[in-house]
């Protein structure tokens, strides 16, 4: 199981893709370009794939196992009683249903910045089956708070659990 998150247009964006997709440091992503499909599957017969253009209302979609839920509960937003995890897994349920909401940014940022500063002590809360890690949670918070602050305000906000 995992959590996929999505900040959603309510008008369709124009992309570039393969239609193909790995899993890569514990997410699944697609792959982009023919070069990388050919990295994750050097021996498959790859001639009815192609990079086409598309239109799609995902701005970014990010996926990450659901054992990082325990390390992402353990990150309090300073000034508030919500932890990472409300934010990534149940933005929902606080009310953060669009990407204009400056508190739901600071509090992004605040809780990215706690992964960074408390790497030690988050560490021994990875999953003892392997599967997640706090590299790869720092990284995809990082890469959706990127993506929330350069996002539309009206973009709204989705966690599929």
């Amino acid at each position: 199981m995992s959590l996929d998150l999505y900040i959603t247009s309510r008008t369709p964006i124009r992309k570039r893709g393969t239609g193909v997709y790995a899993r890569e440091n514990g997410q699944t992503v697609e792959l982009k370009k023919m070069e990388e499909v050919h990295s994750h599957f050097p021996d498959a017969d790859l001639s009815h794939i192609s990079v086409y253009e598309y239109e799609d209302e995902d701005f970014w979609h990010g996926n990450i196992t659901h054992n990082m839920n325990k390390m992402a509960s353990e990150v309090p937003i300073e000034g508030t009683k919500l932890t990472l995890y409300d934010l990534l897994w149940r933005p929902d349920e606080h009310d953060f249903a669009t990407a204009g909401s400056s508190s739901y940014r600071e509090y992004m940022l605040k809780g990215y910045l706690y992964l960074r500063t408390y790497k030690e002590e988050l560490l021994p809360l990875n999953p003892d089956n392997g599967w997640g890690n706090y590299d790869q949670l720092l990284a995809f918070t990082l890469d959706f708070l990127q993506h929330l602050i350069t996002a539309d305000d009206d973009f709204e906000i989705y966690a599929s659990r």
